[in-house]
């Protein structure tokens, strides 16, 4: 992505990046977290507070991806990956951030084809370890029963 590579020597400033409805894909979504994380040449986004990637095309590669960076954001406040395409696997990733990040007050993963195995483990982890989450958004799961 372009705009990674334009960011890149501002990354250490951005507490906010706001890319909704941009068509980001998996590629994308790599380049982001690696703005994010950080490289030998510049510092990473390590003081970003919201992450809203709403209705993009993000599968549950990208998902990983940002999931992985996004550990090194202990400040992050808000997540919005909603409308697109992460899955059971993806959410799973993203879940994780639950267990360590104590400022993590929104989440939203809703429209993302996640099915009850992805509601579960969201739901335990809150029910155990993340006391902080205000605000939990997983509308339109996709419901598969045994009959």
């Amino acid at each position: 992505m372009i705009i990674c590579a334009t960011l890149e020597r501002y990354a250490i400033y951005i507490e906010e990046i706001d890319l909704r409805y941009n068509q980001i894909t998996d590629n994308g979504a790599r380049a982001l977290a690696d703005l994010i994380k950080g490289s030998e040449r510049a510092q990473g986004s390590h003081r970003l507070l919201i992450l809203n990637l709403m209705g993009n095309h993000i599968k549950s590669e990208g998902a990983q991806c940002l999931a992985e960076a996004l550990k090194e954001c202990t400040n992050l406040k808000a997540l919005n990956l909603s409308g697109n395409k992460i899955k059971t696997g993806g959410a799973m990733m993203v879940t994780e951030l639950l267990f360590t990040h104590d400022k993590l007050t929104s989440l939203s993963l809703g429209n993302n084809k996640i099915d009850h195995d992805g509601i579960i483990g969201i739901l335990s982890v809150l029910n155990s370890s993340n006391y902080t989450l205000e605000e939990l958004n997983i509308d339109n799961p996709v419901y598969k029963t045994i009959c």
